[in-house]
């Protein structure tokens, strides 16, 4: 069987993953389950623990998680051209929408169908969010080191107010220690 990180994926087809992906409703956590969709599930480019490594990377650097795939995939499979490729495929969209919600935002600003915005597309968005996160880290919701892993960071960032970048980095670190992939 050949290994699945030989695969490359053409400048076309990453341009259009990363498309759909902006397209994407939920945010990041939205685009992370459409981009494990479709590198890791459909075209097998990606094993799921390299996709995992990856995503925890982009969510420690300073630009967000989804500019931070988009260079990486983008680079992995077509260098520049196809970081290039990826991150505009990927803003294309948000900047086409962002204008376009901008414009109807100052439109509705005081009127009634602006007061009722926090009682319905607030909890629709939660709800998008929410289940991005969980198809995502579905694999890790039975008894394990992961599990705990996930448990104590969701406590210490929820309800000890600690730095979510410096968890991501400490779990790494025990992660590194105590979990082992299996072969």
């Amino acid at each position: 069987m050949p290994d699945p990180a030989d695969q490359s994926i053409g400048l076309w087809t990453l341009f259009r993953i990363f498309l759909k992906s902006g397209l994407a409703f939920g945010g990041g956590t939205g685009i992370m389950a459409l981009l494990r969709e479709e590198l890791v599930d459909k075209r097998r480019a990606i094993p799921r623990p390299e996709f995992l490594a990856i995503y925890g990377l982009g969510r420690i650097v300073p630009s967000g998680t989804v500019t931070a795939l988009a260079v990486a995939y983008g680079y992995r499979y077509q260098g520049l051209l196809g970081t290039l490729a990826s991150l505009l495929a990927m803003i294309l969209p948000s900047f086409v929408l962002t204008i376009a919600l901008t414009i109807a935002y100052t439109q509705l600003v005081g009127s009634p169908a602006f007061a009722v915005i926090n009682v319905t597309l607030m909890p629709a968005a939660l709800a998008v969010i929410l289940v991005g996160a969980l198809r995502l880290g579905q694999e890790y919701m039975k008894p394990s080191v992961e599990l705990v892993l996930m448990v104590a960071a969701f406590v210490g960032v929820l309800w000890l107010g600690l730095n979510p970048s410096m968890l991501l980095i400490a779990g790494g670190l025990v992660g590194a220690f105590t979990v082992r992939a299996d072969d």
